[in-house]
C-alpha cells in the first residue's frame, strides 16, 4: 500500500498516533497506581475466595459424609495433644504401688 507523499496528511497521521500513544500511557499510568492495583488485587482475591467457597460448599453438598470425616480427621489431627494429655492423666491416676514394695514412699523413717 502506497501513502500518497502530503506533508498535511502525514502530520495528521502522526498527531493521530501520538494522541494514541498518549492516551495509551495515560491508561497504562492510571492502571500502575498503588491504590488501582491494591484495589485490583482485592478483587481477584474476593473473586477467588468467593469461588472456592462456592466449589466447597458444592462439594459438601454432594458428599457430606466424606466431608464429616475430613472434618473430624483434621480435628482430631489438632486436638492430639490435647487427647494424649487426657489418656496419660487418666493411666497415671489409676497406677498405684507396685506390688511388694512395701511401703508407698521411698523416705526412710
Amino acid at each position: 500500500m502506497t501513502v500518497p507523499r502530503d506533508p498535511d496528511a502525514a502530520r495528521a497521521r502522526a498527531r493521530a498516533a501520538r494522541d494514541k500513544l498518549m492516551a495509551t500511557v495515560g491508561t497504562i499510568q492510571e492502571r500502575l497506581k498503588p491504590r488501582n492495583i491494591a484495589h485490583e488485587a482485592m478483587d481477584n482475591a474476593r473473586q477467588t475466595v468467593t469461588t472456592i467457597a462456592r466449589e466447597g460448599t458444592e462439594a459438601v453438598r454432594e458428599r457430606p459424609w466424606l466431608a464429616a470425616a475430613v472434618t473430624s480427621g483434621i480435628g482430631l489431627v489438632l486436638a492430639r495433644g490435647w487427647i494424649v494429655d487426657i489418656f496419660r492423666k487418666g493411666k497415671d491416676e489409676t497406677d498405684g504401688p507396685t506390688k511388694g514394695s512395701g511401703k508407698s514412699d521411698s523416705t526412710e523413717g
